[in-house]
């Protein structure tokens, strides 16, 4: 007798029994009782929307899967199983990393996000903030100043500032954060050089009875002094800022 499944010649009964009348060897007789017995059933369909939809970043991911648990009931982690199966789980960075890469990373970090860095070398953004981690050091950007920290060295709100922006006065830049609009858009960067270039052609936009004081006399004396002149006295504001000594005397009064 052969199999119905898979053609091949059915095993004889035990030892000192007959051989008993069978469709199936033990090998699919045993595939069949598991199937049989499955708690979650992984159906085509099922395999077709992960294949659409599990992609992206963790967060993204992790919403594919609570979807997915609440229509079909099935646990997390038996669609985590199911997603390795087919493949579609993301591949860790093993690449050990060698020194260019280190000197990279020390040299770009404080300016650019974790992204653009694994973006220049190559490697994926868990890979780099991994090892920031290990380093000890901190991932987020110092260099220039964000809104929230303008907003407490010229005593504005965002609305002023955001308008100094839209006319051209005020450069900014983006950190390439991608959040949603319902979290605050991007992240603003303000440079210092940008800053003091504001100062010095829009002296009138400031109010100098709101602004931190220790700041403002700071960025003006020694930023502007380092930026733009070589021979400054220090009892004096450099006139290219753009504030007449009287003027400053005479607010800071």
């Amino acid at each position: 007798m052969t199999c119905s499944d898979c053609g091949s010649e059915i095993e004889e009964g035990r030892k000192d029994r007959p051989p008993t009348a069978a469709r199936f060897c033990l090998k699919c007789r045993s595939g069949r009782r598991r199937r049989h017995n499955l708690k979650y059933r992984w159906l085509p369909q099922h395999e077709a929307y992960m294949r659409a939809h599990y992609h992206g970043g963790l967060h993204q991911r992790g919403s594919v899967i609570k979807e997915m648990a609440r229509q079909t009931g099935f646990p997390k982690w038996f669609i985590k199983r199911q997603a390795r199966r087919l493949g579609l789980t993301m591949h860790q960075d093993r690449r050990p990393w060698m020194a260019p890469e280190l000197e990279t990373l020390e040299r770009l970090l404080g300016k650019v996000s974790a992204a653009t860095i694994a973006k220049r070398l190559g490697r994926t953004e868990t890979s780099v903030v991994m090892k920031i981690k290990t380093l000890g050091h901190s991932r987020r950007i110092t260099e220039g100043y964000t809104m929230r920290d303008l907003e407490d060295c010229f005593g504005e709100d965002h609305h002023k500032i955001q308008r100094w922006i839209a006319n051209g006065w005020l450069r900014d830049r983006r950190q390439g954060t991608n959040r949603h609009d319902g979290n605050g858009h991007d992240i603003h960067r303000f440079r210092e050089r940008d800053i003091l270039k504001f100062l010095k052609e829009h002296p009138m936009e400031i109010s100098l009875g709101k602004v931190d004081q220790t700041w403002f006399l700071d960025m003006v004396l020694l930023k502007g002094r380092g930026l733009h002149a070589d021979h400054l006295q220090p009892e004096s504001i450099p006139d290219d800022v753009g504030f007449p000594n009287s003027v400053l005397n005479n607010r800071f009064a």
